[in-house]
């Protein structure tokens, strides 16, 4: 038996305590805010996504980071294996198959999630210590470096076999994510990617689409270049002040967030990527005396058309008046919009984290370190993250799990 820390009352961290204590470990679990899963509580909107329902060969295809390094701990810890775990702890859940089978808690609510991790945490007999931070680790100086414990912000020294960090990233600060212990492993060696807000929020250039704050348009197309290749990523997304979000939106951030350091980027927008250029001009022609708005309402929202029909100057204008030109151009304004994306609103809105410790400096068999000795590290501290659809929350399970049949 071993003296286990666990640094972080987060998922993969209670999910490591939980299986290291399985094994016979006496484990200390060290949180610093007065309850655990702050952060959970909030994930989509207080539902809780917590993992999705496709085959697991499928997750890796939603990994934007780091996929190879997940193969041992998706495999090893499957979203039916944490299906299973929730099921033999009574609690039930909801697959929300017309959703990207997202899976839910059966009544939408993370507490009950989080309430039966506690629960699961008391019954393997694993100590909770709240409101405390942890300020460094203790390393014995030896051929290898070891971790030996940590120390707390009031100085206070807590001594044990081995040490689990699995205390987040960045994003939702004020979930007790900091970064801070970013610095404190930095100080022993590790390399820590630089940290980007990710599945965020994008700010956009073009001024005029203020007019649009509020519409949102299910189903789109967004395009983006990167070398000449093209990228597309579909889902709905929502018009807003500061430019546009949703879910396609936040997944289309995670893979132009580090891009946007240096410059711009041109999306490109089709809103009607199930109707063809004919079609979609047969639909505006369909009643020639009435205007183009009045046209379109069947397959787009009216204040949408209306805004867009302005921007060309066709207002005033009856579907049979149109000119080539005028149609043309109207196509490529609903088909290939382009906006150009000139930021994010940050990590303090981001749902995740891009960066943290290299997985260069990690065994994905393990979670162990290979820069201290004795030291192991799972979740959002890593630099792993991936597109919306619990499979963020399946990365911190099944990395807390990993850790914590190795300890």
């Amino acid at each position: 038996m071993s003296n286990i820390l666990v640094v972080g009352g987060g998922p993969s961290g209670i999910m490591s305590a939980i299986t290291a204590a399985k094994n016979g470990n006496e484990v200390i679990l060290i949180e610093r805010n007065g309850e655990l899963g702050r952060k959970l509580r909030v994930t989509g909107g207080g539902r809780c996504n917590f993992t999705n329902y496709r085959e697991i060969e499928d997750f890796f295809d939603k990994v934007v980071t780091n996929k190879k390094f997940l193969y041992s701990s998706f495999y090893t810890f499957t979203n039916k294996d944490l299906i299973s775990f929730f099921e033999e702890n009574n609690l039930e859940y909801k697959v929300e198959e017309d959703n990207d089978f997202k899976v839910y808690t059966k009544n939408d609510k993370s507490l009950e999630l989080i309430e039966t991790l506690n629960k699961i945490l008391i019954n393997n007999k694993v100590k909770i210590m709240y409101n405390k931070k942890v300020e460094d680790l203790l390393v014995e100086n030896s051929n290898i470096n070891k971790v030996i414990g940590v120390v707390l912000e009031s100085g206070e020294k807590i001594y044990a076999d081995k040490v689990i960090v699995s205390t987040g990233g960045m994003s939702y600060a004020h979930t007790g994510s900091d970064g801070s212990m970013y610095c404190i492993l930095e100080k022993y060696g590790h390399d820590i990617k630089k940290t980007y807000p990710a599945l965020v929020p994008l700010k956009i250039k073009d001024k005029w689409i203020n007019n649009l704050q509020g519409v949102s348009l299910k189903s789109v197309d967004v395009m983006w270049k990167v070398k000449k290749k093209k990228f597309h990523i579909y889902g709905d997304m929502l018009f807003t002040h500061f430019g546009i979000t949703g879910p396609c939106i936040l997944k289309v951030s995670s893979y132009i967030n580090k891009m946007l350091e240096g410059s711009d980027i041109e999306l490109f927008i089709d809103f009607l990527p199930n109707i063809s250029n004919d079609d979609l001009i047969n639909t505006i022609k369909k009643y020639p005396s009435r205007n183009i708005v009045n046209n379109l309402k069947e397959i787009l929202p009216q204040n949408f058309s209306k805004e867009i029909v302005n921007k060309l100057n066709l207002s005033e204008k009856k579907s049979l008046d149109l000119t080539k030109a005028e149609e043309l151009s109207l196509i490529e304004e609903l088909k290939s919009m382009k906006l150009v994306c000139n930021g994010t609103t940050g990590l303090n809105t981001a749902m995740v984290t891009s960066g943290g410790v290299s997985v260069k400096d990690i065994e994905s068999s393990t979670m162990k370190s290979k820069k201290l000795d004795n030291l192991y590290l799972t979740g959002e501290v890593i630099d792993v993250d991936a597109e919306t659809g619990g499979y963020n929350l399946q990365i911190a399970f099944s990395t807390g799990y990993l850790a914590g049949l190795n300890v």
